[in-house]
């Protein structure tokens, strides 16, 4: 298996200087202790009450930070974007990463989004499925001309191409079963989500290995990130992410994110979700993610907003240097990417 750390939104009062700080010091850390991958997540318009850096300026950077490592958006607003530029901006991304990108693009959900920007929501489909297949030209071919519904384009090509041959893997999240069979329509990978409790990819994952099977695609194991909260003791690993999870799904309610319900208490919410307790608890419930469910590729998100940067180091610590060589040796060579 191979592992990563995600980043995203923080807290809206604290100095960016100082988030930027620690994420530079949790990068370096994942870096150390055996993680092999950064991911950075997206949304706009965050604030008032929270805030986050943009994903791709962020990766760049992160590039130089902590060489050598997978960087990944987890996940990208392509319809929000027109696809040459993220064609180009990825390009240059996987020549940064030296080849090591993995593009993870959503159709986003989000109503204040899609109407600050102009687009249309119920277009986000359309948009998603033409920007994919013109991102796919743009890193293979010269000369690429293209009439969709939304986008066109006319003997056009970009300079430089990825350094990955056709492209970086294209990863894409979906949140219901339906969309998660129609994942293999448009990209290479599913992203499973934080947000998906294990009941939903008992349901999902089987139509998901259907749905490749159907277009001719092999199932080589799972993209899926998780929330994680490690410390001595399962008391203290409870006490430290309770209050900053509860808040951040009761957040996906009040913004309408579709799949499960969110509106629980933090009991329910972490059942089959949040991976929390000590080393030795990580390290079984890793191993059983990667028995069921194929799981080959994880990522965590390891701080939130209000979140005690001190805990989130630890965890990295802790579970890069107690469960990933644990779980090396306990699994075959990863097949992902």
């Amino acid at each position: 298996m191979r592992f990563g750390v995600q980043f995203g939104v923080y807290a809206a009062g604290r100095d960016p200087a100082e988030e930027l700080k620690d994420i530079t010091e949790r990068a370096r850390l994942a870096a150390r202790c055996n993680f092999e991958a950064l991911f950075y997540g997206q949304h706009y318009l965050n604030g008032p009450g929270s805030a986050a850096f943009q994903s791709l300026p962020m990766l760049a950077y992160l590039a130089g930070q902590a060489p050598g490592l997978y960087l990944g958006t987890s996940i990208f607003l392509l319809p929000l974007h027109p696809p040459v530029m993220a064609a180009e901006y990825v390009a240059t991304l996987d020549i940064l990463s030296r080849g090591k990108f993995l593009f993870g693009i959503g159709q986003g959900y989000r109503d204040i989004e899609f109407e600050s920007f102009g687009v249309p929501k119920r277009q986000r489909r359309q948009r998603l499925v033409e920007a994919v297949e013109i991102i796919r030209r743009l890193w293979s071919e010269d000369g690429v001309s293209f009439r969709g519904k939304v986008f066109q384009l006319n003997g056009v090509s970009i300079a430089p191409k990825p350094l990955q041959r056709p492209g970086p893997p294209i990863l894409m999240g979906a949140d219901t079963v339906q969309s998660v069979s129609r994942v293999p329509e448009v990209a290479d990978h599913w992203i499973a989500s934080r947000r998906h409790s294990k009941n939903f990819l008992r349901e999902a994952v089987p139509a998901y290995k259907l749905a490749l099977e159907h277009r001719g695609k092999e199932f080589k194991g799972l993209f899926i990130f998780r929330d994680l909260c490690l410390a001595r003791t399962q008391a203290e690993a409870e006490r430290r992410v309770r209050t900053a999870y509860e808040r951040k799904y009761r957040e996906y309610h009040r913004e309408g994110q579709p799949g499960e319900r969110y509106d629980l208490p933090f009991e329910d919410l972490k059942e089959g979700r949040l991976i929390m307790g000590t080393p030795e608890q990580a390290f079984e419930e890793i191993l059983a993610y990667h028995e069921e469910f194929g799981a080959e590729f994880m990522w965590f998100i390891m701080n939130w907003p209000d979140f005690e940067p001190q805990w989130a180091l630890e965890t990295i610590q802790m579970f890069g240097e107690e469960v990933i060589p644990k779980i090396k040796r306990a699994t075959p060579v990863c097949a992902l990417p």
